[in-house]
């Protein structure tokens, strides 16, 4: 008897830590975002174009643009200047989940581009597509949207290696503009080519001091290799990892927002930029580093407290 109340004992001490350590929902919204993040200041991280431009006023890298479509009048003026043009990115402003983006990689000639990762578009499929992301077909929760079209991205070949027909992004988690956690989202034959963890991509940890993965998750499943590709995950040192870290810092800096999800992507040319930066991000990166926010920020404490 006196074993098993120990047994108990230990178990019940066990579920007291873990409770502290890995942030639900509630704890998160409570004690982070409407601690840190104002109401207010939802709408920089939630316009993807606002917030372009406020990084970029400050200095932070993000990609160009090529055009910005505000009102339905402007489309015709839009398709023109892409006619003709490969390689370009179409999104919605205030889109999320990478709902209603199209990559376009080559045009076909006579009104038609073929997309990125297969399949085709032309123009009349892509003005109603400019038309329904004005319309607010793809916004969290607005009425009407924006249209920014922006080059496409061609990632630094050790991002391009783990998977050659998506992109890869590095979410940096910081409270008051310091690195907490820091994952890589890898697409998926299973994700549909997205970076998104709920449609089945993967999420690689990163060590923040090195760099370096030190595991990878799909689904809950822990994993060595790419699941399509068969490339090494456990162990891949990520290129340009300083200048990542240094992104999410000074992005983190340029807006009044204490708690942020920062999402970089290192482009081969121009290295780390700024894909956008979110005001809740979710709390799967726990799972993905198997570390709990609670962990995490006691020991940022701890390293402030002893600067």
């Amino acid at each position: 008897m006196m074993a098993w109340l120990a047994a108990l004992g230990v178990r019940a001490r066990w579920i007291h830590a873990r409770s502290r350590a890995v942030y639900g929902l509630n704890r998160r919204n409570v004690g982070l975002v409407y601690a840190h993040n104002a109401r207010v200041h939802y709408p920089i991280a939630d316009d993807k174009i606002l917030a372009k431009d406020i990084l970029a006023a400050a200095g932070v890298p993000v990609p160009s643009t090529l055009v910005r479509v505000e009102a339905l009048w402007a489309i015709p003026e839009c398709l023109a200047f892409l006619a003709g043009r490969d390689h370009f990115v179409v999104k919605p402003a205030n889109g999320g989940g990478g709902n209603g983006i199209v990559v376009v990689a080559e045009w076909m000639g006579e009104g038609e581009w073929r997309r990125a990762g297969g399949g085709q578009i032309d123009l009349i499929e892509l003005r109603q597509h400019l038309a329904a992301i004005l319309f607010g077909a793809f916004s969290r929760g607005a009425i009407s949207d924006r249209v920014l079209v922006e080059p496409r991205i061609f990632p630094h070949e050790v991002y391009h290696g783990l998977y050659a027909d998506g992109l890869c992004d590095v979410r940096v988690i910081t409270l008051g503009a310091r690195p907490v956690l820091a994952m890589v989202r890898v697409p998926t034959a299973r994700s549909g080519g997205r970076a998104n963890l709920h449609q089945g991509g993967l999420g690689l940890a990163i060590d923040l001091g090195t760099g370096t993965v030190h595991r990878a998750v799909s689904r809950g499943r822990t994993l060595a290799v790419h699941p399509d590709t068969g490339a090494p995950l456990v162990g891949l040192q990520l290129p340009h990892w300083t200048e990542t870290l240094d992104v999410a810092i000074r992005a983190a800096r340029a807006v009044p927002l204490g708690y942020l999800g920062v999402d970089i992507v290192v482009d081969r040319e121009r290295g780390p930029l700024v894909l956008e930066i979110n005001a809740r991000p979710g709390l799967e990166i726990q799972n993905v580093v198997g570390r709990g926010l609670g962990d995490a920020l006691a020991a940022l404490r701890a390293d402030v407290e002893g600067a």
